[in-house]
């Protein structure tokens, strides 16, 4: 069952970036190429916490960014800007997984990785948004970019 619910969470964040990277927005947004590894970043944690080679420590932080994906509400809201704001997600998943590395080996990284590109690189890349992003008033910018022509849900 929980196999399934990941699968089906991983598919449908998979649909909602795609589909996103469709749009006018999307296309022209300077942080589309980080969204494209969102659903293969998920699905990485997921199977390194399965991974007997992470210790408690690791896992439990791992599940801290994995439900960090899932929960609906946190420093940019995708259900408020769509699947832009997964940008957040994101840098929290690859600094748990830069830790990984740090304290297991790239391996157990690499052992998990289903993308083409290489895993250690596409981590360290995302990881190194956290400055632009978090920056004092980016978010504010990132939620006001995203949510333009938007209806505010009522």
């Amino acid at each position: 069952m929980e196999k399934q619910q990941n699968e089906d969470f991983y598919h449908s964040l998979r649909d909602k970036v795609d589909n996103w990277l469709k749009t006018k927005t999307g296309k022209n947004h300077k942080y589309a190429k980080y969204l494209l590894f969102a659903p293969d970043v998920f699905y990485l944690l997921i199977n390194v916490a399965k991974d007997p080679r992470a210790g408690k420590k690791d896992k439990a932080l791992i599940v801290g960014a994995i439900g960090y994906f899932i929960l609906p509400f946190d420093l940019i809201p995708e259900g408020v800007i769509g699947p832009g704001g997964y940008i957040d997600d994101l840098i929290i998943a690859s600094l748990v997984l830069q830790g990984l590395v740090n304290n297991l080996s790239p391996a157990v990284i690499r052992d998990h990785w289903a993308g083409d590109e290489d895993s250690l690189k596409i981590v360290n890349e995302i990881a190194g948004l956290s400055d632009k992003v978090m920056k004092k008033g980016a978010a504010a910018k990132i939620i006001r970019k995203f949510s333009k022509g938007k209806k505010t849900p009522q």
